[in-house]
């Protein structure tokens, strides 16, 4: 029994040992800094090889572009209108690093990749919580950094790996003593960054393993406890109003209406956008933990020795995401992205259950390492060679040959390695998952560069409005091009209806027309058109859509 743990408390509790968590071992320590590497090498081949994607990463940086345009930092704005749909703390951080270098692309897709590094650092903290004399530490950093879905994300400008550090942060505050008193600090500041961050369904994430307390940690103090933790809670969400009282004040009510009633009603009940069956999540689960998820065999038979009855430690994590996992699929609104909070939980549940099991993999998982890694192979060949998937052609012609083929050397010297001999660790498995992602992920890059690079396009609307040209977009407009190209006025947002009056009215401008690709179509006034993904955005000018409708009696 510890000496420093109080009379009835048990070193079953996550919360029952001693003033400090125990020192890691050097070898668990260097790979935990490897962990960390990993995820900055992951955010600088995004940064080197992506390009801002649309809609999501350039309607956000579009929003910070023109809050520091218009020196707004209460209320953010996208072309010109009040933007609704998320609190400011991401675009804040934004305008922190561009106050220091400039305004760049640089320093906002840096911020993803440092939330990972720190999302790392506090599972692999979270861990050593749970279980201080047998942390599974570095292995579920490395699982969390090599997780497919986690991997795409941590280079993109999004608020989904912000919001994760401050989960993590709420769960730490709940389980590790060494925090002490601070701990409720810590649980105020979870609260409130995550209600900044992305609204109230940080919640949905942090409140469940609190209020089940007596389930994973049955000796943890009663009223007092309760009473703090709601006290913590109510300090995290008063600091929000800090915030949310004067945007306003400034704003007025219909936008304090908008962010914090008709945002969240909308997307839990009814949602306007997004919306999916109940349980849309449930078959997504394995795809999305790619490749670890293939380790399932393994974690069943844990249920069969003695490590089938989940220790406290497990509990606090069933509790941190079986409820909101519930809770995500009841809700009407789903993305994949909104599972990543879920991510550093299961990560350790994986890494605790596979430390239990002795990693004593079926014979079965080296061949399914090798398929796997084999498969994007296959699908770039497939994809070119059969007729009935032409609409992939073009996106694998633009992935070089040895993006897809070098992975798949990876998994195959992986799984004959695990066969030639005892099998190597979680950690070994993790670095050459990463190594094989870390290739598709430069591969992909290359087409959706080809297909999705806004900047040619973006330049030539400031061009023209640097010649006081009207410019409108036919449709709608979610900030594609304000950021790229540095934008100083709004665009105009037409409906198809209104396209000819306004090509009437401003026989000079010209509008920009999305629409799907189809080949051989003829488009008066054309002036260029730019790939979208599947569409294709036209540059179109007035005065020549005019003449064509008087031509054809229109």
């Amino acid at each position: 029994m510890n000496p420093d743990v109080p009379k009835g408390k048990g070193e079953g509790s996550p919360a029952s040992h001693g003033s400090a968590l125990p020192a890691l071992a050097p070898e668990e320590r260097r790979w935990l800094v490897a962990a960390l590497g990993f995820a900055l090498l992951t955010d600088l081949a995004h940064l080197l090889t992506w390009p801002l994607l649309p809609v999501d990463e350039t309607r956000y940086l579009s929003v910070a572009w023109e809050m520091w345009l218009r020196h707004e930092w209460l209320v953010p704005h996208l072309n010109g209108a009040l933007y609704t749909d998320k609190p400011p703390l991401l675009f804040w951080l934004v305008h922190l690093g561009w106050a220091v270098a400039g305004v760049n692309d640089v320093w906002p897709r840096m911020i993803s990749g440092l939330a990972a590094c720190a999302a790392l650092w506090l599972t692999a903290r979270l861990g050593r919580a749970l279980w201080p004399q047998q942390a599974p530490a570095s292995a579920g950093a490395w699982i969390l950094a090599t997780c497919g879905l986690w991997f795409v994300w941590t280079g993109l400008v999004m608020f989904d790996l912000l919001l994760t550090v401050f989960v993590l942060l709420g769960w730490n505050a709940l389980v590790v003593p060494p925090l002490g008193r601070g701990r409720w600090f810590w649980w105020t500041m979870a609260v409130a960054g995550g209600m900044l961050t992305k609204g109230p369904v940080v919640l949905l994430f942090l409140l469940p393993p609190a209020v089940l307390v007596r389930w994973w940690d049955p000796v943890q103090q009663g009223l007092s406890w309760h009473l703090r933790w709601l006290a913590a809670t109510v300090a995290g969400l008063a600091l929000v109003l800090l915030w949310f009282v004067p945007a306003i004040l400034h704003a007025g009510w219909d936008y304090g209406r908008a962010i914090g009633l008709d945002q969240t009603a909308g997307r839990v009940v009814r949602s306007y956008a997004h919306r999916r069956p109940i349980g849309w999540y449930v078959p997504l689960i394995p795809l999305l933990t790619l490749p670890w998820s293939l380790w399932l065999p393994a974690y069943r038979r844990a249920e069969g020795t003695g490590a089938g009855a989940p220790d406290p430690g497990l509990r606090f994590l069933y509790t941190a995401t079986i409820p909101a996992f519930v809770l995500l699929n009841c809700i009407s609104g789903k993305q994949v992205h909104y599972l990543l909070p879920l991510f550093p939980a299961l990560a350790l549940i994986f890494a605790r259950r596979a430390q239990q099991v002795g990693l004593r993999l079926s014979r079965a998982w080296p061949w399914a390492w090798t398929v796997l890694f084999l498969l994007p192979l296959a699908a770039w060949w497939a994809f070119q060679a059969v007729p009935l998937w032409q609409p992939w052609r073009d996106w694998a012609a633009g992935v070089p040959w040895w993006s897809p083929a070098a992975a798949a050397g990876i998994g195959c010297a992986l799984g004959f390695l695990s066969r030639a001999r005892p099998g190597p660790g979680i950690q070994h498995w993790a670095l050459g998952a990463g190594l094989g992602l870390g290739l598709l992920c430069m591969g992909a890059g290359l087409t959706l560069r080809e297909h999705f690079e806004l900047g040619p396009l973006a330049r030539e609307v400031q061009s023209l409005q640097q010649k006081n040209l009207p410019v409108a977009w036919v449709g709608r407009y979610q900030g594609e091009l304000g950021f790229l190209g540095r934008l100083r006025q709004p665009l105009t947002t037409l409906r198809p209806d209104e396209v000819s009056d306004w090509a009437r009215t401003h026989p000079d401008g010209l509008f920009l027309v999305p629409f799907r690709v189809k080949s051989g179509r003829a488009v008066p006034g054309h002036v260029g058109g730019y790939r979208v993904g599947e569409r294709i955005v036209e540059l179109r000018r007035a005065n020549e859509l005019v003449g064509e409708q008087l031509k054809s009696g229109a």
